[in-house]
C-alpha cells in the first residue's frame, strides 16, 4: 500500500522548529467528496497542523496565502448543469486527484502589488508592448483597444482604478513574471511561486463543493458573492446587450479585492471579479482517473478559470473554462499566485 506523502524534515524544522519524531507519521484522511463546509475547514486546519505550517501566512508585498490540502474531486460538470459547456470548452467530468498541498493567495494580484514589481525591475508587459490590449465597448463589443494598459484597462464608462483593484491586461507571460520576482524575494526555503494548475484552482475553487457555484446551486442574487454583469454595469451601459443579474452591487467594473464573500477555503473572488490565468493548457480532460495533471493540450491557450466583472452568471461557475495564448490580456483577465509547498513521496 502505498505511504503518505511526507514533507521535508528540514521546511518544518526550518521554518517552526518541529522535529520528525513530534509530528504525526500519517496526515489527515481528506474528505469523501463532496463534503461540507465544517468538513473543509475542519481538514483544512488539520493538514496544515499535521504539515507545522501556519493556516495562513503573508509576504512583504502584504499577500495574504491560504494553506489549501491535497485530496481527489470530480473536476468538470454533471451532464444537466445549466449553463455547461456554454462557450464550446470540455467539461466531461473527470476524478483528479492532487497529492501536494500547496498555498494560493487570499484575493487576485492588485495593481498596488504588481506596481511594486514594475518599479523595482523596470518591466515592461506584452499588452503596452504591443499597443493595448482588448475591451469591451458599451455593447459589450470585444475588440483591441489602443493605449489599454495595466494602469489604463479601457473600460468605457467612468472608472477611477486604485491599488486595490485587480490587475488586468497582464498576459500569462507577465504573470510568470511577476511569480519569478516574488520567488527572488521569498526567504522560505522549498517554497515555489507559480500560477496553479487547473485543477488545483478548481479544487481550491470549490473547496468541497459538487454544485454549480462554492456557495450551492442557485445563482447570486445578493450581490454579496461574485462580481458579475449586474444592474450596476447595465447604469452605466444602457444598451448593454447580455443578459445581467438582478442586484446592483455598486461595481460597474472592477471592484477592490475582497470585496465579496470568501469561500469555504478561505479565497475571495474566486468566482467574478476577474478571470485568472492558470498554469497549465487548455484541453479535454482525461478519460480516466487523472493524478496532478499539467497541461492537456500543448497546441491550445492556457486555462483561464473564475469569470469575471462582464460576464452572466453562466460563465462565472466552478466549471466554467476558457483559454488564452501566452501574451494576450484584457481589460476582464488578471490573476492570483499559488505557492508549491516542497514535498516527496517516498517509494512504495
Amino acid at each position: 500500500m502505498a505511504r503518505w506523502i511526507l514533507i521535508l524534515i528540514g521546511i518544518v524544522a526550518t521554518n517552526h522548529g518541529v522535529d520528525a519524531q513530534d509530528a504525526p507519521k500519517l496526515p489527515p484522511k481528506a474528505p469523501a467528496f463532496p463534503f461540507t463546509p465544517t468538513s473543509a475547514r475542519t481538514y483544512q486546519k488539520a493538514y496544515a497542523d499535521w504539515l507545522g505550517l501556519p493556516l495562513e501566512r503573508q509576504n512583504d508585498l502584504g499577500m495574504t496565502f491560504v494553506l489549501i490540502p491535497p485530496g481527489t474531486f470530480r473536476i468538470g460538470s454533471p451532464a444537466d448543469e445549466q449553463g455547461r459547456n456554454l462557450s464550446g470548452y470540455d467539461e466531461m467530468p473527470c476524478t483528479v486527484t492532487l497529492t501536494q498541498p500547496f498555498y494560493l493567495s487570499k484575493h487576485e494580484t492588485t495593481v498596488g502589488q504588481f506596481r511594486q514589481f514594475v518599479k523595482a525591475t523596470n518591466y515592461v508587459t506584452d499588452i503596452e508592448k504591443t499597443g493595448g490590449g482588448n475591451a469591451h465597448d458599451d455593447k459589450a463589443v470585444w475588440k483591441h483597444r489602443s493605449g489599454t494598459t495595466w494602469l489604463k484597462p479601457g473600460f468605457a464608462g467612468p472608472f477611477d482604478l486604485k491599488d486595490n483593484h485587480p490587475v488586468v491586461h497582464i498576459s500569462h507571460t507577465d504573470s510568470l513574471a511577476f511569480c519569478a520576482w516574488l520567488q527572488k524575494q521569498s526567504k522560505k526555503a522549498g517554497h515555489q511561486h507559480g500560477l496553479p494548475t487547473e485543477a488545483q484552482w478548481e479544487w481550491a475553487c470549490r473547496a468541497g463543493s459538487a454544485t454549480r457555484f462554492w456557495w450551492g446551486a442557485d445563482e447570486d442574487a445578493t450581490g454579496k458573492a461574485a462580481n458579475v454583469g449586474d444592474r450596476s454595469l447595465k447604469k452605466v451601459h444602457p444598451a448593454w446587450p447580455r443578459s445581467i443579474m438582478p442586484m446592483d452591487d455598486g461595481h460597474a467594473f472592477l471592484a477592490p479585492v475582497g470585496s465579496y464573500s470568501a469561500n469555504t477555503f478561505g479565497l475571495h473572488d474566486m468566482l467574478g471579479n476577474v478571470w485568472e490565468f492558470c498554469s497549465t493548457r487548455y484541453g479535454p480532460y482525461p478519460k480516466d482517473r487523472a493524478v496532478d495533471p499539467g497541461d492537456l493540450d500543448m497546441k491550445r491557450g492556457f486555462a483561464v478559470r473564475g469569470g469575471g466583472w462582464s460576464n452572466i452568471a453562466a460563465d462565472v461557475r466552478c466549471a466554467s473554462r476558457n483559454a488564452d495564448p501566452p501574451h494576450f490580456g484584457h481589460s476582464n483577465l488578471g490573476f492570483r499566485v499559488a505557492i508549491r509547498v516542497q514535498a516527496r513521496v517516498p517509494a512504495d
